[in-house]
């Protein structure tokens, strides 16, 4: 089992826009939600925002991925969501042990 961190620097005073989008993917697409916890910054880097997600191996989250973007409104709220990043990468992580 792997853990994945999508970690995005938000334009100044647009994180509340990108938190909505969340909100409404979440509520359309309950099947969906793979995403296990989004988190925003207290300290560090401001404007950060970092979704977690599990996933049994790099290709099953790049799979998943894929399948996303050809739903066309998955890709429409990415695209909204996408107009306020200014930045963002990619961390895998293996999970050893714990929850």
């Amino acid at each position: 089992m792997i853990l994945v961190r999508d970690v995005f620097k938000v334009r100044f005073g647009h994180m509340d826009e990108v938190l909505a989008a969340l909100e409404e993917a979440r509520a359309n697409y309950p099947d969906r939600a793979t995403t296990l916890r989004v988190l925003t910054d207290i300290s560090g880097n401001m404007f950060t925002l970092v979704f977690e997600t599990k996933a049994e191996s790099v290709d099953a989250h790049r799979e998943a991925m894929m399948a996303s973007f050809e739903d066309p409104e998955m890709a429409k709220m990415m695209g909204t969501m996408g107009q306020y990043f200014e930045s963002g990468h990619r961390e895998y992580y293996n999970i050893e042990y714990g929850a």
